[in-house]
């Protein structure tokens, strides 16, 4: 609303900008309002039930499961340290992180030669001329077309990480075939088990 002009340039809603930066400022003021009682009353409980919390049973499978991700995620960092990753692999990422950051920066910097304004009441067929592609401009394109590439070496990046921690994982238990590790016995024998569900939260 605070973009709306007549054709004289006289802004149709002059009050429109105040009203919306005190509506920001109150609900930032709510939120951490609400964020602060929920923080007081967990702990208030946490600290006067303490022994109802203790006495709560662990659910064996669940604790199992967490016990068996954790060690997924161990061997997941094992295998994907920086020392340890091959020199192509590096510069996949690093090709990645550069053209995500070159995309994110043509855009902040030079938002006018992106993409044309378009706010909350513009129409496609007023602004737009009738074709919702007319909204990017050709440093848009370039910017578009650098975050994806970035995205696809990022997956050549992150499909290499499951495969070298499957293969780090399977290695890990051929060498302790006695299964005296915790963590090596129940991965042997949980055949659900899959490293490559590291990844995904990683």
């Amino acid at each position: 609303m605070a973009d709306e002009k007549y054709d004289d340039g006289v802004p149709v809603f002059p009050w429109a900008s105040t009203v919306g930066a005190i509506c920001t400022a109150c609900t930032t003021l709510i939120l951490f309002g609400t964020a602060t009682f929920a923080i007081y009353y967990m702990e208030q409980v946490s600290s006067s039930r303490i022994d109802e919390i203790n006495a709560i049973v662990t659910d064996e499978e669940v604790q199992i499961a967490d016990e068996r991700e954790s060690y997924g995620k161990e061997v997941y960092a094992q295998a994907t340290k920086w020392s340890v990753v091959p020199f192509r692999q590096k510069i996949v990422l690093v090709s990645s992180l550069t053209y995500a950051i070159a995309s994110c920066y043509m855009v902040f910097l030079f938002p006018e030669y992106c993409f044309v304004e378009f706010g909350l009441t513009s129409t496609i067929e007023r602004d737009l001329n009738g074709n919702f592609l007319n909204l990017i401009q050709p440093m848009g394109i370039l910017s578009c077309a650098l975050l994806a590439i970035s995205c696809s070496l990022l997956a050549i990046f992150l499909h290499w990480s499951k495969r070298k921690t499957a293969d780090t994982l399977k290695r890990i238990v051929d060498e302790n075939s006695s299964g005296l590790e915790l963590g090596v016995a129940r991965v042997r024998n949980t055949s659900e088990y899959s490293p490559l569900r590291v990844n995904d939260e990683t």
